[in-house]
């Protein structure tokens, strides 16, 4: 009789840009798109700080009214709001796109302008889901998702303004300054 002896598990790649990127997956906004352009730049580090490189990640937003493509129908057509791109070697990554608006929650609330966020990278058995929202006080502190976080670990979720047209934020996957992140 032949013993089968079990292997150790092995998570999935890295092989995300072989078939998962097309040209301009970055860029979230046509030339016509309506609202403020900008760029939203990132770094996506592990658990003791280092950067993680080839490693996928997506975002998702609302138009600069808040309505989501391929939910409503009034949405901006200039506005993919969909991308991925991939981290470089210090695990670095850039969108261009526009600011979301305040998208609709539930009952008459809105949602603080935000970016969806997953994370594929080799050493994670999952995708990391998370929101990065944009920098509006005013909005965030009726938010019901941000309010739901502990406030010692909200701001590591808001992007930082870096300039006219830039944000910036850091996403990280463990340690100390763990990104929240949401259950699937």
């Amino acid at each position: 009789m032949t013993r089968l002896t079990p292997t150790p598990s092995q998570t999935l790649g890295p092989f995300f840009a072989h078939g998962l990127l097309r040209p301009n997956d970055g860029n979230l906004a046509g030339p016509d798109a309506m609202g403020e352009r900008i760029v939203l730049r990132g770094i996506l580090r592990d658990h003791e700080g280092a950067g993680v490189r080839d490693a996928l990640i997506e975002l998702w937003q609302a138009d600069a009214k808040g309505r989501y493509p391929g939910r409503d129908a009034d949405a901006d057509p200039a506005v993919n709001g969909f991308g991925r791109t991939m981290t470089g070697a210090d695990g670095s990554f850039e969108f261009a796109t526009v600011m979301p608006g305040a998208a609709a929650g539930t009952g008459n609330k809105r949602q603080a302008p935000h970016f969806l966020i997953g994370v594929f990278a080799a050493g994670l058995s999952r995708r990391v889901t998370t929101r990065i929202y944009a920098p509006d006080a005013g909005a965030l502190a009726d938010d019901e998702v941000f309010g739901e976080l502990p406030p010692a670990t909200r701001e590591r979720i808001v992007a930082k303004a870096s300039g006219a047209g830039r944000l910036e934020f850091e996403i990280n996957l463990g340690g100390a300054r763990a990104t929240p992140a949401f259950s699937d």
